[in-house]
């Protein structure tokens, strides 16, 4: 039987595209926490070498002020 005369079933076909969406979802928020352990990461070394305040680190890494907050509850 021919690829176009074989029945499709949509079923499979669409639990198949949701698992590729799962599985993009879940790297990208695995991407997205690893940035974050990095700039942590980033943040406690300039406050520990160079002895900034946290506010002087988050803008020397030019962080945006709406993360700061999720972010000094890390860095405590």
């Amino acid at each position: 039987m021919s690829d176009q005369n074989k029945p499709v079933n949509y079923a499979a076909e669409l639990n198949r595209e949701m698992e590729i969406l799962d599985y993009k979802s879940m790297m990208q928020q695995e991407r997205e926490k690893e940035r974050e352990e990095t700039t942590v990461r980033h943040l406690t070394n300039l406050i520990k070498n160079k002895k900034f305040s946290v506010e002087e680190a988050l803008i020397t890494l030019e962080i945006p002020e709406e993360q700061w907050d999720s972010l000094k509850e890390k860095i405590k």
